[in-house]
């Protein structure tokens, strides 16, 4: 099984793309639906999960609360697009151990447990 990946967004990093929930309108006219675009929340970490067809980069906020999500077709890609959006590098991924099955509350536990050993 391939692994959960986390980190921890830093700084003003993850201010170079923009997501949003909704239809652009262009969109919403050809479907026939609405067209309203609502800019989603800045994520403060984010995860790569692995998935049958490739793996989705997931943004969250600190809460664990969901701020969007990308797929890409290979790890290496999902890695990319997080180091173009946040600056991460690989030295920022932390493995999720596999007794857990909850990635958000893992980082939000590991963050936790991190801030204390910098104290």
């Amino acid at each position: 099984m391939k692994a959960t990946l986390v980190a921890q967004v830093v700084g003003t990093n993850g201010f170079r793309t923009r997501h949003y929930w909704g239809l652009p309108p262009d969109l919403a006219e050809i479907t026939g639906g609405e067209g309203q675009v609502i800019d989603m929340p800045r994520a403060e970490f984010i995860t790569i999960e692995p998935d049958p067809s490739g793996f989705f980069l997931i943004r969250y906020l600190r809460n664990g609360d969901f701020a969007g999500d990308t797929w890409h077709q290979t790890l290496e890609e999902a890695k990319h697009q997080a180091e173009f959006e946040f600056g991460t590098s690989d030295a920022d991924w932390v493995t999720v151990p596999e007794d857990q099955d909850n990635p958000g509350r893992f980082m939000m536990s590991w963050q936790t447990c991190d801030s204390k050993r910098r104290e």
